[in-house]
């Protein structure tokens, strides 16, 4: 997907170990089957996460070039990472639903709350990119509680979904179902770079 690995002289380049984690997140290695290209993605959202909360600690020098970042992260990784649930996992988890599953619902409303997090992210995004070129000072507080809360409902959807929709997931697609999904994410990836 176009994940963004920290470069030399970038803020968060300090630790060449933090570049070695950042390359192992975002590896495509076409080998890798989906879901740990996909649990990749999810690490990297827990770690914007985590940005997020503690940008308010960062001083203007760190805050403006980390708003920059997080303003591409969230206009084009994180909105990737979602249609790679929505056109890549929930359809093939859908067609091995069993008659008992009863998670239509579930799924309805996980595509609901996909919707609202695109438009929020794409909101913050461009939020972002005022701090990143020099938002006046009173807004900053009010973009800061906007992050950390956004940052608090994706912790909130990931762990949902690990703890629910994942290992159904697992448990339910066969080697075809990976297989094809393998090669449609590949399809996603090459049409996003």
């Amino acid at each position: 997907m176009g994940q963004r690995i920290p470069t030399e002289g970038s803020p968060a380049a300090a630790s060449p170990a933090l570049l070695r984690i950042c390359t192992v997140l975002a590896q495509q290695d076409d080998a890798a089957s989906p879901f740990d290209m996909l649990e990749g993605q999810r690490m990297i959202l827990l770690s914007v996460c985590a940005l997020l909360d503690t940008l308010p600690d960062a001083g203007p020098q760190l805050q403006q070039p980390l708003a920059a970042a997080i303003a591409g992260y969230l206009r084009s990784d994180f909105p990737a990472m979602i249609a790679e649930e929505e056109e890549g996992l929930l359809p093939r988890l859908r067609e091995r639903l069993l008659l008992g599953d009863d998670l239509d619902q579930v799924l309805r409303q996980l595509e609901e709350e996909h919707r609202r997090d695109r438009r929020q992210a794409a909101l913050l995004a461009a939020e972002c990119d005022s701090l990143a070129d020099g938002l006046m000072p009173d807004e900053v507080p009010a973009l800061f509680a906007a992050l950390h809360a956004f940052a608090e409902q994706q912790r909130r959807h990931l762990a949902w979904e690990a703890a629910t929709l994942l290992p159904l997931a697992r448990n339910r697609l066969t080697p075809a179902d990976l297989s094809g999904w393998a090669r449609a994410m590949r399809a996603r990836r090459l049409l996003q770079q």
